[in-house]
């Protein structure tokens, strides 16, 4: 961790930033987080850990996420699910 206090946001791997950008999100203590399409630019691997960390700290800190994706693994996290297809929206039923 102490390597990355040095560098540059050009400097850090995706998953490092986009840790660093959820991070930043939740230090103001928001109700309400907007999330569009938080992994997409990231591996599975680093695209798993940015959602349990997402999804951690708003639990932890009793935030809504609002998240649009097009990943079906990235969708599972929510408790809600609303698809939008051809101009219609359609809420999706989830037993939690």
């Amino acid at each position: 961790v102490d390597d990355l206090k040095a560098k540059r946001p050009g400097e850090v791997s995706g998953g490092q930033g986009q840790r660093v950008a959820v991070a930043r999100a939740l230090v103001t203590d928001p109700r309400v987080l907007f999330a569009d399409e938080p992994t997409g630019a990231l591996d599975s691997l680093n695209g798993e850990r940015v959602m349990e960390l997402l999804t951690e700290a708003a639990r932890t800190a009793n935030a809504a996420v609002v998240l649009v994706t097009h990943e079906a693994r990235v969708a599972a996290y929510s408790d809600r699910e609303i698809v939008v297809r051809d101009g219609k929206s359609r809420d999706m039923e989830r037993v939690v």
